[in-house]
């Protein structure tokens, strides 16, 4: 989750993440919403598979048709990436189906552009598997965009914080209050990608983010603290939005943006965007950076919170 309020971070679109353990070794599925949603019944993996089943094309036969390798042909089969319009028409031609099969597989494309997935099914092992999904499309990502509006995000959380806030969502979603502690251990690991140089990273927070009490004011303290060593980094941009300003844009709900794929949170589940639907997003967000503080003026905020805590 990109706030770890209510949940923890998406699992990658395009990656699976190692699954956690449920009690007795056993590990449990973890949930990959696109791929899911790509080899359901009837879905874009199986209508390809279909298609070229008809054309009695083999897949390497199929491969060298289009002049792809035979290892994407396999990948969008069995829903491991996600097919461009581009891609769709190719595998069409090669398979020498007709127009309506082309229109049909693109209107799924279209559908395939937002994907909800409900944080019953993702935490169904446990928060510590979401993490670690997490923790992959940060690693697999080269520009992370962050808006939050009440919780400090989970790449500059402290680890108190991090179980605090861990232990609230373990508690909302009926989960062994143990989890949290593990699941705030697997988030940590996750700041190692603030280190990279090719990384950049931006987080731009509402100013209430820092005052509201979702910890105790000695955690809150720690991660004020935390807040104003890590903003140095050459790679991070770090903003405020504070109370009391005009607003270019109405922040209506946290966000991330991970190069092109937006996500955003709600209570009951997680929602992935692409194409046009993310790129609104990262207009949303450039507007935001509009009417934000940055350098010595958000630092100060900071300041002013930390000493104004109980």
């Amino acid at each position: 989750m990109c706030l770890a309020r209510p949940g923890g971070p998406p699992q990658h679109p395009r990656a699976c993440a190692r699954p956690a353990a449920r009690p007795g070794g056993v590990p449990s599925p973890v949930v990959n919403p696109t791929e899911d949603w790509l080899t359901r019944a009837d879905g874009l993996a199986e209508r390809l598979r279909a298609l070229r089943t008809r054309a009695g094309l083999s897949g390497k036969a199929l491969a060298e048709a289009t002049g792809w390798p035979a290892s994407k042909v396999s990948r969008l089969e069995h829903g491991r990436q996600m097919p461009t319009p581009a891609d769709l028409h190719e595998w069409v031609r090669a398979c020498a189906a007709d127009a309506e099969a082309a229109d049909a597989l693109v209107e799924l494309h279209q559908e395939a552009q937002t994907v909800h997935n409900s944080w019953r099914r993702r935490m169904r092992g446990g928060q510590v598997a979401v993490q670690s999904g997490y923790n992959r499309l940060v690693r697999d990502s080269t520009l992370h965009r962050n808006f939050a509006t009440a919780v400090i995000p989970g790449l500059l959380q402290t680890p108190d914080y991090a179980r605090h806030i861990l232990a609230e969502v373990a508690d909302f979603q009926g989960l062994d209050p143990h989890d949290a502690a593990e699941a705030a251990a697997t988030r940590m690991q996750r700041q190692q990608a603030l280190y990279d140089p090719a990384k950049r990273f931006e987080f731009l927070l509402a100013e209430p983010a820092l005052r509201w009490l979702v910890a105790t004011a000695e955690v809150m303290r720690g991660q004020l603290d935390r807040l104003q060593t890590v903003i140095r980094a050459p790679n991070i941009r770090f903003g405020i939005l504070p109370l009391g300003v005009p607003l270019t844009v109405t922040p209506e709900n946290s966000f991330c943006l991970f190069d092109d794929i937006a996500i955003v949170e709600s209570f009951i589940g997680e929602t992935i965007y692409r194409g046009d639907e993310a790129a609104a997003y990262a207009r949303v967000m450039d507007r935001l950076w509009a009417d934000a503080v940055e350098g010595d003026a958000a630092r100060h905020l900071i300041i002013r919170a930390a000493e104004q805590l109980p």
